[in-house]
């Protein structure tokens, strides 16, 4: 599994000024596509001490939310101020340094980890507007450190405590949603053990033409559920709602956690993965951190036996390390990957 290397958006930037933006990046597509008015409705919001409290309420809650959002913002959880503080400032930092210091970091032939863009699969598929780091977090022993930028000095010990500790919630979040779906807790928790945790770090520089780029493209998420932290106070996530784009505003500290496709497979669609996509700042630089929660690399990745006993299967069922090899050889273009699980006679 590989990406195909391409120019740092930010250092193209920096040399250029950014005025004008290189074909590859120009998607006139954006412009056109509707955006509901601000001021509407706000993405749900689950407390999660209230669930951790077995508040029955909060957790029928967020079965709703499952069922009719895919998206939800958690506030009150027990990543610790510190932690996602200073993960914050790291990721700034990062960002911050001289292009030949990140790219001490940059992916290599066959890799998907380091420094640079995924899914870029030929040489003439439009870009996105934006530079990353991704990295394996979960479990330890897949860590490849070879990636892990060694400065700012605590980036590798802050990055180790915010992985276990937004994995602890993950895991939570996962038992509550089979409870609420009629399942025994273990019946998604014995796939996580062992679980992968993979971590993207995303930097959208701004853009003299906005409304022409896109940060993010279209795309619902690969995993069982993803924890996304807004790191600075730019916003930019979209999520595809009633046929527009419905721009979410996170609010300071709280985690924007959705849906992704293995759920929607697990759970013969009961819970839907969600279309999104971040859009860029003409003036401003937006920053990001997305953890994504997916099963072992030994799972089969299917409808589960315990709901789709009596009912059609509507998803083919393959094994993850398959999975995730059809997923990052392909450019992101809204559920189409998700089109290519379904059976034909669903």
């Amino acid at each position: 599994m590989e990406s195909l290397p391409v120019p740092s958006v930010q250092a193209m930037v920096a040399a250029t000024g950014g005025a004008d933006v290189p074909s590859r990046y120009l998607r006139p597509e954006a412009a056109a596509d509707a955006v509901a008015v601000a001021g509407e409705d706000q993405i749900p919001i689950i407390d999660y001490q209230r669930l951790l409290l077995d508040h029955g309420e909060e957790s029928a809650r967020l079965h709703r939310v499952c069922q009719d959002w895919g998206f939800f913002q958690l506030i009150n959880h027990s990543v610790p101020d510190d932690v996602v503080e200073g993960m914050k400032a790291n990721i700034q930092q990062f960002f911050q340094f001289p292009a030949e210091v990140k790219k001490q970091f940059t992916q290599e032939r066959g890799q998907l980890e380091g420094y640079g863009q995924l899914f870029v699969v030929s040489e003439d598929q439009k870009l996105d507007w934006a530079d990353m780091l991704y990295l394996y977090t979960q479990p330890p022993e897949d860590r490849n450190l070879r990636f892990w930028p060694d400065q700012p000095a605590n980036f590798k010990s802050t990055l180790d405590k915010y992985s276990a500790s937004v994995k602890d919630i993950a895991d939570t979040l996962l038992a509550t949603m089979a409870q609420n779906l009629g399942l025994e807790p273990e019946v998604i928790a014995d796939t996580c053990v062992g679980g992968i945790q993979s971590v993207r770090m995303n930097y959208y520089p701004p853009c003299a033409q906005a409304d022409k780029v896109v940060g993010f493209s279209p795309h619902s998420d690969s995993d069982l559920l993803t924890l996304v932290l807004q790191v600075n106070h730019v916003q930019g996530l979209q999520i595809k709602r009633n046929g527009s784009w419905f721009p979410v505003k996170p609010l300071e500290g709280a985690f924007v956690v959705n849906v992704g496709d293995i759920f929607e497979i697990f759970t013969n669609g009961r819970y839907r993965s969600i279309e999104h996509r971040a859009i860029v700042d003409p003036k401003e630089e937006r920053l990001s951190v997305a953890a994504f929660h997916s099963p072992h690399i030994h799972a089969m990745i299917g409808p589960l036996k315990e709901i789709a006993a009596h009912e059609d299967e509507a998803y083919k069922t393959v094994d993850h390390e398959g999975f995730m090899k059809l997923f990052f050889s392909a450019k992101l273009e809204g559920k189409s990957f998700l089109g290519r699980m379904k059976l034909k006679s669903s």
